[in-house]
């Protein structure tokens, strides 16, 4: 799934390329689920002859600000992605879907044509990105009001991040995942960051001490802005990243760190997690449990 700076690398692309254009065509499927309200020629209708004054992002939320108090939200699902027509695009891992070489893309869901001779598409083989309008600042729709602080945008300050995982007594791997709490956050991030932190997934967060606390945070904001710098482009991220290593699971295959570790995974809240045992032990209560199982 795009996370944080994938959604930041469009963001930039269309606040280079698109802002201060008019929109003179648009072409969208007749589609119900990814559109959630205006579809098909409604939504043509709707946007033709509008000017793209602003393009914003919070979490892996983005949005274009239109004239006229309209705004058109954007959010990628799984395998969702925007394309300019005649721009490499760039990713952290290449999405094993083909949208071809021909414009506009396979799979697209929706188009749109600027002054300029300009061309936009947004592609979703899975169909499970979302777009939707609103009228009015887009920071007042509930998609984006209700999320949490931005690691890029607005980081809190460390007395109140402390406060905050105090508070919660879960797995800090899906405290970090959870977009109220840190929007754009998603599973690479929030394994890269318990791993540069050598802290096991699975600790609850209430557990944590002031240490730790302050190691997760650093890192949170250090690792999205670091990606969000090479403008998501993986193979510019660090080479101690635990990115680069973790993608070889399978069946006979046992992916390492370069030192050697062996990488492990874990089912943390539904999502799979990636972890180094011998540098991120698991948590006492974790531990018991686990001996527990294997007595029975």
């Amino acid at each position: 799934m795009p996370e944080l700076p994938d959604v930041e690398r469009a963001r930039r692309l269309l606040q280079a390329r698109c802002v201060g254009k008019t929109i003179t065509k648009v072409t969208a499927a007749d589609d119900s689920i990814v559109f959630t309200n205006e579809r098909g020629s409604e939504l043509e209708t709707l946007l033709s002859g509008r000017k793209l004054l602003d393009v914003g992002r919070r979490g892996k939320q983005f949005w274009l600000t239109l004239s006229g108090g309209l705004c058109l939200l954007m959010h990628f699902g799984m395998t969702g992605e925007i394309h300019v027509q005649g721009e490499k695009q760039n990713h952290y891992r290449k999405i094993d879907v083909d949208v071809g070489t021909v414009w506009p893309p396979r799979f697209t869901k929706f188009e749109m044509e600027l002054t300029g001779k300009m061309r936009v598409a947004f592609t979703d083989p899975r169909r499970l990105g979302r777009i939707r309008t609103f009228v009015g600042d887009a920071a007042d729709c509930p998609t984006i009001s209700k999320l949490g602080f931005d690691p890029v945008l607005d980081p809190p300050e460390l007395s109140v991040f402390q406060e905050a995982v105090g508070k919660r007594r879960m797995p800090i791997k899906s405290l970090l995942l959870c977009q109220e709490f840190s929007a754009g956050v998603g599973n690479w991030i929030a394994d890269e960051v318990l791993y540069q932190s050598r802290i096991h997934p699975q600790q609850l967060a209430c557990t944590l001490n002031e240490q730790q606390t302050t190691m997760i945070l650093q890192q949170l904001t250090g690792i999205c802005n670091k990606a969000v710098e090479v403008n998501a482009e993986s193979k510019l991220f660090p080479e101690d990243w635990l990115f680069h290593y973790r993608w070889s699971k399978g069946k006979g295959r046992h992916p390492t760190m370069p030192s050697g570790l062996r990488i492990e995974f874990v089912t943390v809240g539904g999502r799979t997690s990636a972890f180094v045992p011998d540098l991120q032990p698991a948590p006492e209560i974790t531990k018991k449990r686990k001996a527990e199982e294997d007595d029975d």
